[in-house]
């Protein structure tokens, strides 16, 4: 394989003075210490501008994007009293440029491999400190490749989605739709006194169990037309277009109900489905443009039984009902319940994936595609994190007349199984809407 030429490695410091300051970081975002998110754009220069991808054009509107998002050039931090919080010192945010012999037609980019990531993901691993790392890379086709690594202790998929989106408008020109960000999460800080009304299961303090190797999982690309989603959602409704499923439910149920199949559990089994869900809009009051991580993760549960032989609509309104919990007091007994295990000086953790569960990161919906910093649309996207086992990654194709794109992480075994089940499933649903 090609290797990546190196041709340059800078920091990007705001264009402007910033705030010097340090930011306290909320429970939710503690529980996402040392975890990266990666994404890929692709790029083609189907006109054959000279200009193609400027670094300068690049660089400089990066650096006046990072007037808003000032946090983002700081460093990650300990506190004196053992809390992370982000030091907002301008250090400057890692870019890189990079040069590859190897045309894009030759390259296959979806699912995002380790190889993939090895030569376009920017790495940086004796600084770990850092919270936003960008290569662009160029290939011999004139293609360009836009890999970023975001740390996830501030950066969740809609606040990705918010500084790309910002970056790529300021790059075109276009300052009319740029929407502030707030690094306030005072709404998000524990009640005095403390009241927990809920159980949180999917937190645990228990160290993470090394019962898989992440190398012996494969990943599997998986793609559902706006077709087959319509024909999906309408038997996840028992074939009426007026009780409304949601995609992501519908979608969810689909892959919940292969996957029990696939794994051959045993009936009486317990499965849990476990998802992110954003507060930001759930939360009283809201904070839509809140940058910081504004997801918590939720778990729909059922016995193997239900899932496998009940209708799929059942097993939709399962992890709807798990949904509908997410209000504003659950939100807070949540925050409060995190603050406890902090005070106790637990390390939370998202419960570990057993055989018989499976878990799910979405971001459907987010504009994480409308990145086009003036040269066009990107022509490819994937986001995904460093392989795990029994995960699913959810996300929209590009285009108005897309569907979605799975990407599954299983071992090799059930992912052969799996994919079985998974097209006999979408075709059932397509017949039986005939």
């Amino acid at each position: 394989m090609a290797t990546v030429e190196i041709l340059e490695s800078t920091l990007v410091v705001p264009a402007e003075d910033t705030p010097r300051e340090m930011l306290p970081l909320s429970n939710i975002d503690l529980i996402n210490v040392g975890k990266p998110n990666y994404t890929i754009y692709l790029y083609k220069n189907n006109e054959g501008a000279k200009d193609f991808f400027s670094v300068e054009v690049l660089k400089s509107a990066l650096a006046k994007a990072l007037v808003l998002f000032y946090p983002l050039a700081g460093r990650h931090v300990v506190g004196d009293d053992g809390r992370d919080q982000i030091d907002c010192n301008a250090e400057g945010v890692l870019f890189r440029v990079a040069r590859l012999e190897r045309i894009a037609d030759s390259i296959q980019f979806e699912p995002m491999s380790p190889e993939i990531i090895e030569l376009f993901i920017p790495k940086e691993p004796h600084s770990s400190s850092l919270l936003q790392m960008l290569q662009v890379t160029y290939l011999k086709c004139g293609s360009v490749v836009l890999g970023t690594s975001n740390n996830h202790i501030l950066v969740d998929g809609r606040g990705a989605a918010h500084i790309f989106q910002t970056w790529s408008r300021v790059a075109r020109g276009d300052l009319t739709c740029i929407v502030p960000p707030s690094f306030d999460n005072t709404p998000l800080r524990a009640r005095s006194p403390l009241k927990i009304s809920f159980e949180f299961p999917m937190y645990t303090a228990d160290p993470p169990k090394k019962e898989d190797n992440p190398k012996s999982c494969v990943l599997s690309l998986f793609k559902i037309s706006k077709e087959q989603i319509r024909n999906l959602k309408i038997r996840c409704s028992n074939g009426s277009n007026t009780t409304r499923v949601s995609t992501f439910c519908a979608i969810s149920a689909l892959i919940w109900k292969c996957y029990c199949i696939a794994q051959e559990l045993d009936n009486n089994t317990k499965s849990i489905l476990s998802f992110g869900a954003d507060i930001r809009n759930r939360i009283r009051p809201t904070i839509p443009a809140y940058f910081g991580n504004g997801g918590i993760r939720m778990a729909a549960t059922s016995e193997v039984l239900k899932i496998t032989s009940n209708p799929i609509g059942d097993v939709a309104r399962t992890i709807k009902a798990e949904i509908d919990r997410l209000t504003d007091e659950y939100i807070r007994s949540l925050i409060d319940n995190l603050q406890v295990m902090l005070d106790k000086k637990m390390s939370i953790m998202n419960k570990d994936v057993s055989k018989s569960d499976l878990r799910i990161r979405t971001i459907l919906g987010m504009p994480l595609c409308d990145v086009d910093f003036g040269w066009g649309a990107p022509q490819l996207f994937s986001w995904e994190r460093p392989m795990e086992n029994r995960v699913a990654y959810i996300m929209d194709e590009l285009g108005n007349d897309a569907g979605i794109k799975i990407v599954m992480s299983l071992d090799p075994s059930t992912m052969k199984q799996f994919e079985k089940v998974f097209y006999e499933e979408l075709l059932f649903a397509n017949e039986e809407i005939k």
